[in-house]
């Protein structure tokens, strides 16, 4: 096979070089349209013998940083497709969520999704992969039913339980360390219909909203995965009008059911809580789910950082309300999500290290603002000190120096010894390269 690939000054370059982080501008040493997953493995066995380093992209929603002359860039958005079998899915690389989402519903059933069903498949579920069915089924990474990875020596092998357990744990949520994934099969789950949306309170109310919400999350089923935080709007002529440039404390949420009956007065509490501008929720058909946090679908530049929490103490509460205030900080919002009683398949994650998961995500327009919004970020975490437990997760990781936060010690060192074994020549890793050395600052704890 004749490998067509694509270098600095070709008419192609540019565009293949951008991500939907629209802060990262990849300019690698070579770059793969992929068409093929024989393709990919050659390309793969090309960057070994240059001494590149491997770099896959699908849509670059996860891009922390970019790719250089150093890395070969595989771009895999031009492999789409799926394929529905019983209650699996076989996904192609560049397959986005809404190509899940639909393929699945006719058959009542829908994947694992995150927030928005823009994101690339693949990349979300190597990294976890946390959204609004959560604590009912798990993380997407828990869906994973087996992959076909494209090994360092240019092989592809079909991985699963059965056919090396090990690495397939490994590859079920400590991202793309191990070898390239050419196709995935992913366990479906029976949520055609949910009642999800948002309810909205003035940005001032945050306190109150927050102490509401803690007391009334420690209750819930777990087939009711809920989020909680401030949201600056921006005005931008994109936004509808009545929302535009204003600021909201609000409460997001997903029943998955199957039965609906009892939900009215499960969200009663919440609809009490004084100043409530708007309550959008409402039954709808899982290919919805994005009506739920409403994110951004045009690519922006951002930053996140994120924060696995013990409880919300009195002491997170206050310094969330402190800085819900328009223009206090720089971020664009903040969101703690509710995670307790989800289902973990490996403990050795930072998901399973708590019970919330608070992130904020910034728009850093240009690099004069980066160290602004990093210094942001510190406090952010300072803040939450006192009920952070001192990991990250993987997919809520800011930087590619802050991996090692995503797993236990233990489990790290495990991850080590595997990586040894599989990709010596440490080919594969990108925007969350493997690390085990977690930061004493931080001081990780157990739960």
């Amino acid at each position: 096979m004749s490998l067509n690939l694509v270098q600095p000054g070709d008419p192609e370059y540019p565009a293949l070089c951008s991500a939907w982080n629209a802060g990262i501008q990849h300019r690698p040493a070579l770059i793969l349209a992929a068409s093929s997953a024989e393709e990919i493995a050659e390309a793969v066995a090309h960057a070994s013998d240059r001494g590149l380093r491997v770099r896959v992209q699908a849509t670059g929603h996860g891009a922390l940083r970019p790719a250089t002359g150093d890395d070969l860039l595989i771009v895999t958005s031009g492999m789409t497709g799926v394929t529905i079998e019983d209650d699996t899915a076989l996904v192609q690389p560049g397959t986005r969520w809404k190509a899940v989402l639909d393929a699945a519903h006719p058959h009542g059933l829908a994947p694992l999704l995150g927030s928005t069903s823009d994101v690339g498949v693949i990349g979300y579920s190597l990294g976890g992969g946390l959204g609004f069915l959560a604590r009912k089924y798990g993380l997407a990474a828990d869906a994973i039913v087996e992959l076909q990875l494209a090994c360092g020596d240019g092989r592809l092998r079909w991985i699963d339980d059965t056919r090396d357990p090990e690495l397939m744990g490994a590859l079920r949520g400590c991202g793309p360390s191990f070898g390239v994934v050419t196709a995935m099969r992913i366990r479906l789950v029976p949520a055609a219909e949910v009642y999800g949306g948002t309810m909205f309170w003035p940005a001032e109310l945050a306190r109150e909203v927050l102490l509401a919400y803690r007391s009334w999350v420690r209750g819930v089923p777990v087939e009711l995965t809920s989020a909680v935080g401030v949201l600056h709007v921006p005005d931008l002529p994109f936004v509808p009008e009545p929302m535009r440039g204003q600021s909201f404390t609000r409460i997001c949420l997903c029943h998955c059911g199957p039965d609906f009956s009892g939900v009215e007065e499960l969200l009663a509490p919440l609809r009490a809580i004084p100043g409530l501008i708007a309550d959008m929720t409402q039954r709808m058909p899982s290919t919805r789910m994005d009506e739920i946090t409403m994110d951004p679908a045009e690519p922006m530049p951002f930053a996140i950082r994120g924060e696995m929490m013990a409880d919300l103490t009195d002491e997170a509460v206050d310094y969330l309300a402190s800085i819900s205030p328009r223009d206090r900080e720089p971020y664009l919002l903040w969101l703690t999500r509710h995670v307790g009683g989800m289902p973990h398949r490996n403990a050795g994650l930072g998901w399973a290290q708590g019970e919330f998961v608070t992130e904020t995500v910034s728009v850093v327009p240009d690099e004069s603002l980066a160290g602004v919004v990093r210094a942001f970020g510190d406090r952010f975490s300072a803040g939450l000190r006192s009920a952070a437990t001192g990991y990250t997760p993987l997919n809520f990781v800011g930087s590619p120096e802050e991996t090692g936060l995503a797993f236990t010690s233990q489990y790290g060192t495990h991850l080590a010894e595997l990586k040894k074994r599989h990709d010596p020549a440490n080919l594969f890793g990108g925007d969350r390269p493997l690390q085990t050395d977690i930061s004493s600052e931080r001081n990780p704890r157990m739960m």
